[in-house]
């Protein structure tokens, strides 16, 4: 944009700005979209936490990330029996290949 053929610097940082902050509205929460939850089976145990680095489990388990809705989780599980251990509210339980595994459900 031009004001008397000499350019306004920043003004279209400024435009970009109350835009920006329009759309985040007066401090409102983005709502919660509906997703498949991730549970601990009634009677399944979990293993120790672990710190995500290789070989921090013991002999036949293996470091995994989850959220069973406290906020996220390392623990020791049992491989490969791992979605033994979980269920999901809807969808099918999911065993992502990285390191630290992460475990979630179909759908979230």
């Amino acid at each position: 944009m031009r004001k008397q053929g000499k350019r306004v610097p920043g003004l279209k940082w400024v435009i970009a700005a109350f835009v920006l902050a329009g759309c985040r509205g007066a401090g409102e929460e983005v709502p919660s979209s509906p997703e498949a939850r991730l549970s601990l089976k009634e009677g399944q145990v979990l293993g120790p936490a672990c710190a995500g680095e290789q070989n921090a489990c013991p002999e036949g388990l293996q470091c995994a990330s989850f959220n069973l809705g406290s906020g996220p989780e390392l623990r020791c599980v049992q491989s490969p029996q791992i979605c033994d251990l979980f269920q999901c509210s809807s969808g099918q339980c999911l065993v992502m290949e990285s390191y630290p595994l992460q475990i979630r459900c179909s759908g979230s």
